[in-house]
């Protein structure tokens, strides 16, 4: 990396129009005037806008004179410290990374060797959590990204438009990348095995029916007591081989309390361990902090030069809505850090398919 890039900053553009162009014009207000070295861009557009994304990349394309431009639409942007949610805005973060160290890939069958990537996946893909791990494994990248989570077409932007696909971009070594993960759950009761399941269907836990566990770990005594406690309820499954514990969230679909079943949006196997979980404010808070302090720690005397933001739409709608929100925390760490994002129907990090969590990349 040479001084000039690890001293150049990534510049930041943000603008809410209803009128597209009014919206690009805007963000290039602010991205004027960039250093001649800048050579990369991040394009994250509001799905009001989402038929207008090709030619919106390309006003800022031909404006700017980067051809490398990657990005999605989404219900939620983010842009520096603050989060639009359901605005029609165009959010552009632009800077420099080391020559021939980023290549763009718009379907899931390009493997770009590296060991950083950028994703952005449309929910519909089929297997998408193995799909997500089979291009990890084949391109030798860490990844970061997210599942669009918009209204309508949900087009993505590869240096072309790759709808209905996977897409994004992966950097070789030369580009230093910090990431971080932060769920947004707490564990609920003990630790469970499961003795007996069928696809997804969780039919015992620990030798007892698992609906029976389910009732037990949530001190409830029937199925309408569960129903008062709301939505959040979910299982969490161990991820095994990490450095700190980590853990898959999944849905809870269906409960029969005849049969004593658990239907989840993962498939199990007799041996697997799982857990129950729930939403929670605090606990999300609390282990923000510690991957922001942890990340603040790693970064030494750099400053990050840019970021992107992942987020689940969960964490925007209902769990940081109070002050202070995910972004305030993240510039409280690093202030002025230029950042964008969005806010996603599932979190991509390393090789894994994530659930109500959030995922931050550093550009150093």
């Amino acid at each position: 990396m040479t001084e000039q890039t690890a001293g150049s900053r990534f510049r930041l553009g943000v603008s809410a129009a209803e009128d597209w162009r009014m919206a690009v014009d805007g963000c290039l207000l602010q991205l004027m005037p960039l250093s001649d070295a800048a050579n990369i861009g991040f394009v994250y557009v509001s799905d009001r806008l989402a038929d207008r994304l090709p030619k919106i990349v390309r006003r800022l394309s031909a404006a700017t004179g980067i051809e490398m431009i990657v990005g999605a639409c989404a219900y939620s942007v983010a842009a520096g410290d603050t989060e639009f949610c359901d605005e029609p805005v165009v959010a552009c973060l632009i800077g420099e990374v080391p020559d021939d160290s980023a290549t763009l890939f718009s379907s899931p069958t390009e493997r770009p060797q590296g060991w950083f990537g950028v994703v952005h996946a449309d929910p519909q893909v089929p297997a998408l959590p193995e799909l997500i791990e089979d291009f990890s494994e084949a391109s030798g990248a860490y990844l970061v990204g997210g599942l669009i989570a918009g209204r309508g077409a949900r087009p993505q932007w590869a240096g072309k438009v790759a709808e209905g696909s996977m897409s994004g971009v992966v950097f070789s070594e030369a580009q230093p990348v910090l990431t971080g993960m932060s769920q947004g759950c707490a564990q609920v009761g003990d630790l469970h095995t499961v003795t007996a399941a069928d696809g997804n269907l969780v039919l015992e836990l620990d030798d007892r029916p698992a609906y029976d566990v389910l009732r037990d770990s949530f001190g409830v005594e029937s199925l309408q007591d569960l129903r008062k406690l709301g939505t959040g309820l979910m299982i969490g499954l161990p991820v095994s081989g990490t450095d700190r514990p980590d853990y898959l969230v999944r849905n809870i679909i269906g409960v029969d309390p005849q049969a004593g079943g658990i239907a989840i949006g993962a498939m199990v196997e007799e041996g697997d361990s799982l857990f129950f979980c729930r939403r929670d404010v605090e606990s999300a808070g609390r282990d923000m902090d510690r991957m922001l302090a942890d990340l603040k720690r790693r970064c030494g005397d750099q400053t990050p030069r840019g970021a992107l933001w992942f987020s689940c739409m969960a964490r925007c709608q209902d769990q940081f809505v109070q002050t202070p929100g995910e972004l305030s925390r993240i510039q409280t760490v690093f202030p002025d850090l230029p950042l964008v994002g969005m806010y996603c129907g599932g979190e991509i990090a390393q090789s894994r398919l994530y659930g109500y969590t959030g995922v931050l990349a550093l550009f150093l």
